[in-house]
């Protein structure tokens, strides 16, 4: 039997998230990266991406769509500070879609380089969004 450990993610608004996991998948700075129990020390920045959380072997998955950060892991313990969270289940499909779409044609016209990375952050935190929901959906 896998053993659980305490999974936080806080933002400034609020605590999106507070259980025991199995499992956590996070967007790193460096590419994704896997926490299981008795996880070495970790410090890590976070990117626009997708959270998967396993809550258990049967099965539980859960998908949140965050907007960036920070995540520390010491003891069995994950505490993710994010810049946004939302679980899949929050999400709007077709405001998510509608959003993917403006930040892209921002992305066309921008003029500034501090505007098209804005744009940039904006539409990859609206592709996380997006992927969030394809995931829970089982990538329909």
């Amino acid at each position: 039997m896998a053993k659980s450990f305490k999974v936080s993610i806080v933002t400034p608004e609020k605590t999106a998230f507070e259980e025991e996991a199995i499992s956590v998948i996070l967007p790193g700075t460096e590419g994704y990266l896997g926490i299981w129990a008795n996880h070495a020390p970790l410090v890590t920045g976070l990117t626009p991406g997708v959270v998967t959380i396993k809550e258990s072997e049967a099965g539980s998955v859960k998908f949140m769509s965050i907007g960036g950060g920070f995540v520390e892991v010491s003891q069995n313990n994950v505490n993710i500070m994010a810049d946004s969270c939302e679980l899949a289940d929050e999400i709007d499909l077709e405001r998510a879609k509608a959003a993917v779409e403006r930040a892209t044609q921002r992305l066309r016209t921008l003029d500034t380089a501090f505007d098209r990375e804005r744009a940039r952050i904006a539409a990859e935190r609206a592709q996380a969004r997006l992927k969030a929901v394809y995931l829970r959906d089982g990538g329909v």
